[in-house]
């Protein structure tokens, strides 16, 4: 799985999050997939005003504790306006303008692809020339690839420097 890269401007999401780190959730001690499942329980997505697609989630990787090893936040939301009123209850997050690698997952179980891309995130930046800066990822799920959550597919947006 070798990524393309990208530049993007900076964007602004506003939704839902938690601070938790790799080794709760692998430890069994995770809430990522609760956070996942209030998301959409308490309509998160149609009480966000000012949406720039209605049809795209993002889970945003933010405030890294010690990079990939310790504490994180993870905010689920949707892109929106820069300087948007957001309803009480939900956070904004500005994801900063920069280089990213794009990993696209293949298609199949959404849990199984996601966490599979990350391994190959991991493997990435570890052997190759590349540097991974930590300043906010982001997986992105929109609807024409992710309704089914048999045969999804993902794309997992690593900021990076430059090369």
């Amino acid at each position: 799985m070798n990524p393309t890269f990208v530049k993007l401007d900076e964007m602004c999401i506003a939704g839902i999050g938690i601070r938790t780190t790799n080794q709760q959730q692998s430890e069994g001690n995770g809430s990522i997939g609760e956070l996942w499942q209030r998301y959409y329980a308490e309509g998160i997505q149609d009480r966000t005003p000012d949406r720039l697609d209605p049809d795209v989630v993002l889970g945003v990787y933010s405030e890294y504790e010690n990079n990939e090893n310790g504490a994180y936040n993870l905010l689920i939301g949707s892109a929106v306006q820069l300087g948007s009123d957001v309803p009480q209850g939900l956070t904004v997050l500005s994801i900063p303008a920069g280089t990213y690698a794009v990993f696209t997952t293949r298609r199949g179980p959404l849990v199984e692809v996601v966490v599979e891309a990350w391994s190959h995130v991991w493997e990435w930046s570890h052997q190759s020339g590349n540097k991974r800066t930590f300043t906010a990822d982001f997986e992105r799920y929109d609807r024409e690839n992710c309704a089914d959550p048999n045969n999804a597919q993902v794309q997992l947006y690593i900021a990076c420097e430059p090369s």
